[in-house]
């Protein structure tokens, strides 16, 4: 795959795959965070086809559960959904729930959710579903860096403000909120274009932004 392929790719199979195979993607403790948080995302474009809060909640708690906020007794629990309709989207939120994302049989897993289901406008879900692998793992082919400067305490401040305060139950992060990061940043003398213009961009912005995690140390 080329940066131009990467960049115009409609199917986000190939850019799981490419992340996998030159990556490992899901060989490191920050790509695995980043492949739950991404299955999240996915799982929140559909949340019409929950038909009660338990499906739902267990989206919510492999969220809490990539980031250290929530334990493997309470992701075990969130597991055990019957519930109908629910299928194809927990199909994927079972992929996030994963402790080890990184058999065949999880990505194959993702890839079906990504795939599958009925009265969705499915090639727009995987239009969408690239815009989002793209969103979380940033271009591989110009890996980001952050200097400590930019990392100013103000500026943490505000990333980490913009990553708490997102909109539900969508989960997308504030556009407002990372305008104002953008500007904190450029301040701290960042003047990389692609970190900037990246924050100041329409997104949809989610948690596991590569430029928001990249201010955290959480890349």
């Amino acid at each position: 795959m080329t940066e131009a392929e990467w960049l115009a790719c409609a199917d986000p199979r190939r850019l799981l795959d490419y992340l996998e195979v030159y990556h490992k993607a899901a060989r490191t403790k920050g790509g695995r965070r980043k492949l739950r948080l991404l299955a999240c995302a996915c799982c929140r474009r559909l949340w019409h086809l929950a038909k009660t809060d338990k499906g739902r909640r267990g989206v919510e708690v492999a969220e809490r559960y990539a980031d250290g906020l929530a334990g493997k007794e309470e992701l075990r629990a969130a597991r055990e959904v019957d519930e109908p309709g629910w299928d194809d989207l927990w199909s994927a939120a079972q992929y996030a729930l994963k402790e080890k994302p990184q058999e065949a049989t999880d990505r194959m897993a993702l890839h079906s959710y990504l795939l599958g289901g009925a009265g969705t406008d499915w090639e727009g879900e995987r239009r969408g579903q690239c815009g989002l692998v793209r969103e979380t793992f940033g271009n591989p082919f110009r890996p980001a860096t952050v200097k400590p400067a930019w990392q100013a305490p103000q500026v943490v401040a505000l990333a980490q403000t913009a990553y708490d305060r997102r909109g539900l139950p969508a989960g997308q992060l504030d556009p407002t909120r990372l305008a104002v990061l953008a500007d904190a940043v450029e301040e701290a003398g960042c003047a990389d274009a692609d970190l900037l213009g990246h924050l100041r961009g329409p997104g949809p912005h989610v948690r596991g932004c590569w430029a928001v995690d990249l201010l955290l140390g959480k890349s």
